[in-house]
């Protein structure tokens, strides 16, 4: 019986859920960070100093809470490490919505809204691929809305003061 609910899994659906939740993978995230330092640096560095920190944690919360992922079985797909909070639900609203405040003037309104939905839809597509429970995705969101609400300020407060130091350290390496 399990065999046959896995071999119904893949559809065509499931290859475009399953391929898009890697836009909630540390490396793409990390390339959008460095593609909007070559948009804007100082901004780029305020967005991926958010992302950067809320990464970290999430890190810190997965292994103080050690919340089992779904029974093995019945993921779609495999993965490993903790549950609770999600970790595509909090560092990708960590990074959509700073991208969408940093750099939303720059978006049309379409790109703009799609941004802003991407939390939302990866979040689901980590339900769907049954790698999380409803509750680590929601309150991973919930998580990082209030690291961005409390925090954001400061990160962005400690990242002006690096960002001199950084921003001649980056022009003198590339000759920018």
């Amino acid at each position: 019986m399990l065999s046959n609910i896995k071999a119904n899994y893949k559809s065509y659906e499931f290859y475009v859920i399953r391929n898009f939740t890697l836009l909630g993978n540390i490396f793409p995230q990390f390339l959008f960070c460095v593609l909007l330092m070559f948009i804007d640096l100082e901004k780029g560095l305020y967005v991926t100093g958010l992302w950067g920190w809320a990464y970290a944690m999430n890190l810190v919360i997965k292994n103080t809470v050690r919340k089992a992922r779904p029974d093995a079985a019945l993921r779609r797909i495999h993965v490993s490490g903790y549950s609770f909070a999600s970790g595509h639900a909090v560092t990708s609203l960590a990074l959509y919505f700073s991208m969408a405040k940093y750099f939303g003037e720059l978006m049309p309104e379409w790109l703009l809204a799609l941004v802003l939905a991407m939390p939302f839809l990866l979040g689901l597509t980590r339900i769907y691929l049954r790698v999380h429970f409803w509750e680590d995705v929601i309150g991973g969101w919930l998580i990082a809305y209030a690291y961005l609400f409390f925090a954001g300020d400061l990160v962005n407060s400690l990242s002006a003061q690096v960002y001199p130091w950084l921003s001649l350290t980056i022009t003198s390496l590339f000759n920018v």
